[in-house]
């Protein structure tokens, strides 16, 4: 018997019962290594094992851009031209996720036990290490409150590839220092790291990753069809049936008595719409978690917009700034860090904030070059206002000796990286992280899950949380306390798209993802490159005329 293992990547190998023992349990024999999500297996009669597996063997880096072309340019659709003027498709991250299959030899018994331990050994992070005698990420250390910061779409070199300290291509940044003037001052003061990797590929398994540590099955098969403009619904983490096994990190919260509060992460099974699928447990579950979020739907008494409203809430009309209205701005206007403030004065007043917070920033995901929306860059630049804010805050206030704040992107979908397409700028804000470092260990959404879960005392959710890589080189033992101090914007946070942009026109930005992911990323290439200079060159490895 043959058994696909999506989550390790392999292949699983039983041997079935006689007719005299069927009632007895099925061994395990094996385990053979594939690729990435492994979907089918079959065992041939002329002894061959052939298989397919939906993620491949890796994208790497991602460097031929959107083509900063007018708006009314085919390369909108799909079509881009190269330096060399060529005509090559346009790529993205999820569009270069592509499935392999695989042919060989029936192994024997001996050839299995060698595949078992190497499909045991890729499960196992390549930088395994044991946790420092004196690391504060252990529960029952200094660190009593983690902060958990998320924010969209965007990769390390389009946000701090332009930092001389890090491993970055600075051709690649659209979203740099003039644009995202906190981010830099925060990775100059606590840990630059460059080597940060979303596990994700785009939003809706993203915010999965950033709020359960995995992806179910069901996720993982339908968002592609989602994506792919083929009419399916969207029905991610508002049905039972896509939520992950072992639920979300604000189930296993509650369940262990670890006391939280979400800010806005509505995939978090936290979507109050009938589902005949929920029993009265799984509705308990949705209800309890409401009495710990602030999510801006379902009727319930809000501040916080929630993950799904990019600039604008789709319901009210109003406009969502991430930081605090600026002068000038609409009067009818939502921030999420005015929001967050409150909650946190409340806090402080009663002093019983949570042990663990979970806040979405998500602007850098943009509105693209929507007519009369903000820019991207003013976008991108407003919610990194209120990234400085946030940490300002936190940093000045009584609980600052005790706090660690985490940010990440939940995936970088839509922009280059020479790296490799999964990367993304992320940062680890306390006391305890290590003052002006840079640090180029490899991690990804995992590592950092699984250091939050080490200090909260939380168990881990499932395999791939279980096994990542703690973020132990970021921190140190030796506390330095000195508080950050936030940044002035120095972009204009109300620069408008102009009316005039055709492609935009006739793109629905009612709701999130609508738009084909090529549009909005030479949008976004576009208000930032203008019509000049060309896109950047084919990757290293590419092929002629690519």
């Amino acid at each position: 018997l043959l058994v696909t293992e999506a989550g390790a990547d392999d292949v699983a190998v039983f041997a079935l019962p006689g007719s005299s023992s069927a009632s007895a349990p099925i061994p395990l024999v094996g385990r053979i290594p594939v690729a990435a999500y492994p979907t089918d297996v079959r065992a041939t009669q002329n002894g061959k094992l052939v298989w397919i597996a939906g993620k491949g063997l890796g994208t790497g880096p991602l460097v031929d851009g959107p083509d900063p072309n007018n708006p009314n340019d085919p390369a909108l659709f799909g079509i881009a031209a190269n330096n060399q003027g060529l005509a090559v498709p346009f790529r993205y991250l999820p569009g270069i996720v592509n499935g392999v299959a695989g042919i060989a030899d029936y192994p024997n018994a001996g050839e299995l036990q060698t595949l078992t331990a190497r499909a045991l050994a890729t499960i196992q992070p390549a930088n395994a290490t044991a946790a420092p005698a004196d690391t504060p990420l252990r529960a029952g250390g200094p660190i009593k409150h983690v902060f958990f910061i998320v924010r969209e779409n965007r990769t390390y070199d389009q946000v701090l590839g332009d930092s001389a300290r890090g491993a970055g291509d600075p051709s690649l940044t659209l979203f740099g220092q003039q644009v995202t003037p906190n981010m830099h001052a925060l990775t100059a003061r606590f840990p630059l790291l460059d080597h940060v990797f979303a596990d994700s590929e785009a939003s809706i398994d993203g915010h999965f990753w950033t709020s359960a540590a995995q992806v179910s099955d069901y996720v993982h098969k339908a968002w592609f069809q989602n994506y792919a403009g083929r009419g399916r619904p969207y029905d991610f983490g508002v049905y039972a049936v896509t939520w992950p096994g072992h639920r979300f990190l604000f189930d296993q919260a509650r369940n262990q008595g670890i006391s939280y509060f979400n800010f806005g992460e509505a995939l978090a099974g936290t979507v109050p719409l009938p589902d005949l699928d929920r029993s009265a447990a799984d509705n308990a579950e949705v209800a309890s978690k409401f009495a710990n979020s602030d999510l801006g739907i379902g009727g319930v008494p809000s501040c916080y917009p929630n993950d799904a409203f990019i600039g604008k809430d789709p319901t009210t009309g109003r406009e969502v700034f991430d930081s605090s209205p600026p002068p000038g701005a609409p009067e009818q206007s939502e921030s999420r860090f005015d929001c967050f403030a409150q909650a946190f004065s409340r806090w402080m007043t009663l002093q019983n904030t949570p042990s663990f917070v979970y806040m979405v920033l998500n602007s850098d995901h943009t509105r693209g070059t929507d007519p009369g929306s903000p820019t991207p860059r003013a976008m991108v630049a407003d919610n990194d206002r209120a990234l400085g804010q946030v940490v300002d805050l936190i940093s000045h206030s009584p609980i600052w000796s005790s706090s660690a704040i985490f940010t990440i992107e939940d995936d970088s979908q839509d922009g280059s990286d020479h790296v490799d397409a999964h990367r993304v700028p992320a940062g680890v804000f306390s006391p305890y992280a290590r003052t002006a470092a840079v640090v180029s260990t490899r991690y990804d959404t995992v590592s950092m899950i699984r250091s939050m879960e080490l200090i909260l005392g939380m168990q881990p959710l499932g395999l791939f949380d279980a096994l990542a890589t703690p973020m132990y080189d970021a921190f140190t033992s030796t506390p330095d306390p000195t508080p950050f101090t936030a940044q002035a914007p120095t972009y204009p946070l109300l620069e408008r798209n102009p009316a005039a942009a055709a492609a935009a026109a006739r793109a629905n930005f009612s709701r999130p993802d609508l738009v084909p992911q090529a549009v909005l990323d030479r949008m976004i290439w576009r208000s930032v490159k203008g019509a000049r200079p060309a896109p950047p060159p084919p990757g290293p490895n590419a092929a002629p005329g690519q």
